[in-house]
């Protein structure tokens, strides 16, 4: 579920317009399936958001939309577009205009300009055409009152397309802040959402709990990159969601090994609210390179923060990035390093810098020629320093010593509460069958979940293309 669009069509709403949302992904449509659906509708605009690795997808739906529909307007957005527009534009002649950072804001005026015939100068981060021009009007900056920006999920036709591969049960992904309080060099988020912020902790937790009752879902992974960076602000969002007491419900979130140490005496809340995976962005092992990529934490702090998470009832993983330095031997030594950590759980995924980002120059220079947009999806290196089908290898190899260790596997299936158990034991088939699809990708189809209509392609591919183990869900 890319949730980004549902905050735009919300705007939208907002601002009077008729809004359809279409789940290109989730429904596995094709172009033409798409282009039938929005004959359909008959739209005056169209709007297309797409991940780094789906924009190529994208642009050839908004030119195949422009030559059927040659009356429609077309508008590009998220964070590939943000950095990008000059490239999206100059590529997609019959792309008419680029929406820079936070929709919101924008996507209602421009409906509202676009209705009644006004100037467009006026728009906040608005790209658009004047002619053989392109005219770039000033970015709106991030948003203030999260409250008044609340995402649309009124418009999702079909909960049973999002449901969780862990457990089958219905999904959503949910926000409830924006940004992050670390400037990782590797990373974009921080530059792109510029300042943190929350909505109020009750507003979000009476979101969570109409999804609940009234569409049924019962697994919530938070797209937050920071949610507990204000200590006061999380205290008050973990009491909002016990007072709705949702026995049930699960919550997967990213956490900082900084707030976790910070929270020792608060992680029986989190697992009392519902939050019974946390995921770790150890990202490396060597301290040194930590410190080079500006990640304020060791890896000496991931270890305590996945003991503390696991007594506290609660699943502990961790993601780690191969291929920093471009080195055989640097993979090797990270999953030598990894055999302490003790979490539940390890991702793995190969390093892919965005061309927006700060590490992105210096990390060409160093593996040569960029992809093609498809391959930026964290399953393709490209580097030249590492066989990465050998590595791969290894990396299921690996997998298989450290999650069937007598100890971690009877700790996991043996001890703590009754939900970390059960959670642990879905988790671990679905780690199974997601190393054998790796190995035997013939066996992606008999694999599949059967309560799932996502194709066996994207059976691999939820959040993040993790390369082994498992994951929380479904552009960072």
């Amino acid at each position: 579920m890319n949730i980004g669009p549902l905050f735009a069509a919300s705007a939208a709403l907002k601002a009077g317009h008729q809004v359809t949302f279409l789940d290109c992904t989730a429904e596995d449509l094709s172009i033409e399936d798409c282009l039938d659906r929005i004959g359909r509708e008959s739209p005056d605009v169209i709007g297309v958001a797409a991940r780094t690795h789906l924009v190529n997808e994208a642009l050839r739906i908004v030119r195949h939309a422009r030559s059927r529909f040659p009356k429609v307007r077309t508008l590009l957005g998220g964070i590939h577009a943000t950095f990008m527009f000059r490239e999206m534009l100059g590529e997609c002649p019959e792309a008419d205009f680029v929406i820079t950072g936070e929709a919101e804001v924008a996507t209602g005026q421009l409906l509202d300009a676009l209705t009644k015939g006004a100037p467009l100068n006026g728009v906040p981060g608005l790209i658009w055409r004047d002619g053989a021009e392109l005219r770039v009007n000033p970015p709106g900056g991030p948003l203030k009152d999260l409250d008044q920006h609340r995402p649309a999920y009124e418009l999702i036709p079909n909960w049973d397309l999002y449901r969780n591969h862990i457990n089958g049960e219905r999904s959503a992904v949910v926000q409830f802040s924006r940004g992050c309080v670390q400037k990782c060099r590797y990373c974009s988020q921080w530059k792109f959402w510029d300042t943190w912020r929350a909505c109020s902790p009750e507003v979000f937790a009476d979101e969570i709990a109409l999804l609940y009752h009234e569409h049924g879902v019962r697994y919530f992974l938070m797209a937050d990159e920071s949610p507990q960076a204000e200590a006061e602000v999380w205290s008050r969002l973990l009491d909002a969601l016990i007072s709705k007491g949702l026995k049930d419900a699960v919550f997967g979130t990213c956490a900082r090994a900084k707030d976790i140490l910070r929270d020792r005496e608060l992680l029986a809340r989190y697992a009392q609210a519902g939050f019974r995976l946390m995921l770790l962005g150890a990202e490396f092992t060597a301290n040194k390179t930590l410190k080079t990529v500006n990640k304020e934490q060791r890896l000496e702090d991931t270890a305590l923060a996945v003991k503390l998470i696991q007594d506290a009832g609660m699943i502990a993983m961790v993601d780690i990035m191969l291929g920093w330095n471009n080195r055989e031997d640097e993979v090797v030594q990270t999953l030598e390093n990894l055999g302490g950590l003790s979490a539940d759980y390890v991702c793995f995924f190969w390093t892919t810098p965005y061309p927006w980002t700060d590490s992105y120059k210096e990390l060409m220079a160093e593996f040569g020629t960029a992809p093609a947009y498809d391959n930026w999806n964290f399953m393709t290196f490209f580097g030249k320093g590492v066989d990465q089908k050998r590595a791969e290898r290894e990396l299921v190899k690996f997998y298989v010593r450290y999650h069937f260790s007598p100890s971690r596997f009877f700790k996991g299936w043996f001890s703590g509460p009754l939900p970390r158990r059960k959670l642990y034991r879905q988790m671990f088939w679905l780690g199974v069958r997601r190393s054998l699809v790796q190995l035997y990708p013939w066996l992606s189809a008999l694999l599949a979940p059967k309560n799932s209509r996502v194709k066996a392609m994207h059976y691999c591919d939820p959040r993040h293309r993790w390369l082994a183990g498992s994951n929380m869900a479904g552009e960072s």
